[in-house]
């Protein structure tokens, strides 16, 4: 089982090599590591570790939070194997039926981001979706998903314990909406990803995408629900 730990460090020396001694002890075998960003003597890591026995999750959470140096962000299961090129085979999969690319993208992106679920739907869908209102969806998409308001650009939506991403297809009022339910939240750098797979999808199928409809009405978001929204670099 692979997993993906996303973690503030302390970022000074010796503090990384304090989270992967705690790592080995717990029987997890680290197969990359990535630094996100930097800011306030802090380093965002994310690591993906291989576990042999998927139980062994509450373990290292429980590890990693016992350090003084270490904040946890979230860990998650990940289908995104290090050293293989998601996004090249997403890519020549709409290069060879350019016409399915909003399945394509909404099949894939969730393995990609490590998020639950990938809808594509009109620019300015909100709210509760009809199941006519989805363009396209993966497989374990809710069959009527609920949609905070998102923005027309590229961006990352808060609401609840629901993390989402999404990002323009092309020039055809088409959203990609990728959601993350629990932490971490999606990074600017995910969106930034995401973005141009859109883009590069966008640009093989041209006018071959096939997008039916007209796009449904925006509906409004229950005002109760708490959301907060960071535009993508």
């Amino acid at each position: 089982m692979l997993l993906r730990l996303r973690i503030w460090v302390a970022d000074r020396p010796g503090a990384l090599g304090q989270v992967t001694r705690e790592l080995g002890a717990c029987g997890a075998d680290i197969v990359q590591v990535s630094v996100l960003s930097r800011e306030r003597g802090r380093a965002l890591d994310e690591i993906t570790v291989f576990m042999p026995e998927p139980e062994q999750q509450s373990r290292i959470e429980r590890s990693l939070r016992s350090l003084s140096s270490v904040t946890v962000e979230g860990i998650r299961p990940s289908g995104e194997v290090p050293g293989a090129f998601p996004d090249l085979d997403l890519l020549g999969r709409v290069a060879a039926d350019p016409r399915a690319a909003l399945n394509i993208l909404a099949d894939a992106l969730p393995r990609i981001l490590a998020a639950d679920w990938a809808v594509a739907v009109h620019a300015g869908a909100a709210g509760p979706l009809p199941e006519s209102a989805v363009l396209a969806r993966s497989w374990d998409a809710p069959r009527e998903p609920v949609l905070p308001e998102l923005p027309r650009r590229a961006a990352t939506v808060s609401v609840g314990g629901a993390r989402y991403a999404c990002a323009p297809v092309g020039e055809a009022a088409v959203h990609v909406v990728v959601c993350r339910i629990g932490d971490p939240t999606f990074h600017r750098f995910e969106v930034m990803r995401l973005t141009r797979i859109t883009e590069v999808a966008a640009a093989i199928a041209g006018s071959r995408l096939s997008v039916r409809g007209a796009g449904p009405a925006p509906t409004a978001v229950q005002s109760q629900s708490p959301a907060s929204a960071a535009a993508a670099d």
